[in-house]
């Protein structure tokens, strides 16, 4: 098996827009300004994996290095204001470091105060002369974040990805488990969250050996009706190279993407396959129902041969909870948010009642049946989630 690490990104293989730059420049001034710090030892670096141990940064020197994270992230003062904590009424997204401002025009962005750093997360490290491990000082503002909701009753969430552009949701194709409704609400529930990161989501059906061509064509076109307009379906066998290419054009040079999907999907071997090595981890899963434990530990950006992109792999997640991604709901289905404008009643529910412009549009052909169902069916599970919030936590 090759060294996963010969796949790792450079600083020059990801993007920095101006105005992350322009922010490492203000932190750069103001940590040297403190006096603690020479403003020579301060560098510009990103993220590239996050694993039990220390965060590996790519600098824009050229080095490649371990980095552990300054006193101040360890008390909690992870940035210039200090923490987030402490008292009053706060939000979820405040909380957890926030996509408030997530997907906003290049030059905007997330605030990085705050923040611990994830993969893809652009820092300010110092690398002092003679120490082979780095200190992370800073994270800076991001321009998208991908967040997955980690339960209970505080607005608790997690950062995946920092300053990704594409989300691959990826569907394996042939288990016994995996029937057209299931997929259905994978996909569905992923397409909200890349929509509410900023990201451009595309799914991707992968082993589709396992399947006769028209179940595939079957799939995908129910699939492409339920993702609408725009979101590419790719259908895919690591086997034999089929679709890959087009999976390639998604992600191409500067761009940076993410994979999704649960445990035994075929992530690592869809990423090992574009990769043309053997560089992640994979384990075999029961062919009747893609049962497998995590391969992937780590979360890791390997960069894709020319001319694409770099892709972060990340563990398999076994649920995708939906908890106050509204934003995510509306831009996933923005012409049944468009239509429920026109319904004769405020709190229509979009089910039975008269002059419900949402029914109306899938009466036309306008809308499609099962956008409705799956837009309902979400919106209905937030709600309920929403009210399981501690009283003091916002959305």
């Amino acid at each position: 098996m090759a060294d996963v690490l010969e796949h790792i990104p450079s600083f020059g293989d990801l993007r920095a827009s101006s105005a992350q730059v322009s922010a490492f420049e203000g932190a750069r001034s103001e940590l040297a300004q403190a006096g603690d710090i020479p403003l020579e030892e301060i560098e510009l670096g990103a993220v590239v994996r996050l694993d039990r141990g220390f965060p590996m940064i790519a600098t824009a020197a050229g080095a490649l290095l371990r980095a552990e994270h300054a006193v101040d992230f360890a008390k909690g003062k992870r940035g210039k204001r200090g923490g987030r904590g402490g008292s009053g009424r706060q939000t979820a997204r405040a909380r957890a470091g926030g996509a408030a401002g997530a997907g906003a025009p290049d030059g905007a962005g997330v605030d990085g105060d705050g923040l611990l750093p994830s993969i893809g997360d652009l820092v300010a490290v110092r690398v002092s002369p003679g120490h082979d491990m780095g200190v992370i000082l800073r994270v800076l503002p991001r321009r998208t974040a991908f967040e997955r909701w980690r339960g209970k009753s505080r607005g608790e969430r997690q950062v995946l990805a920092a300053n990704v552009d594409v989300i691959f949701i990826v569907q394996p194709l042939g288990a016994e488990r995996d029937t057209l409704p299931l997929m259905r609400d994978r996909v569905a529930r992923s397409l909200v969250l890349a929509r509410d990161c900023g990201a451009e989501p595309v799914v991707v059906l992968t082993k589709v050996d396992r399947c006769e061509a028209a179940e595939v064509v079957r799939i995908a076109d129910d699939l492409r009706r339920l993702a609408g307009p725009g979101v590419r379906v790719v259908a895919t066998s690591s086997h034999t190279g089929e679709g890959l290419d087009e999976v390639r054009a998604c992600i191409p040079r500067g761009a940076v993407g993410m994979i999704l999907g649960e445990s035994g999907a075929g992530k690592s071997t869809l990423l090992n396959t574009l990769l043309g090595a053997e560089a992640l981890e994979t384990n075999a899963v029961r062919e009747r129902d893609d049962a497998g434990r995590h391969t992937t530990v780590a979360r890791i950006m390997v960069a894709l041969p020319e001319p694409c992109g770099v892709i972060a792999d990340c563990p398999g997640l076994r649920s995708l909870p939906l908890v106050g991604h509204e934003r995510g709901l509306a831009r996933a289905f923005p012409e049944v948010v468009e239509a429920s404008r026109a319904c004769r009643f405020n709190d229509c529910s979009h089910v039975h009642e008269p002059g419900c412009a949402v029914l109306q549009g899938v009466e036309d052909g306008e809308i499609e049946r099962v956008r409705v169902d799956a837009f309902l069916a979400l919106a209905r599970e937030m709600r309920v989630s929403a009210q399981s919030l501690d009283p003091d936590i916002h959305l």
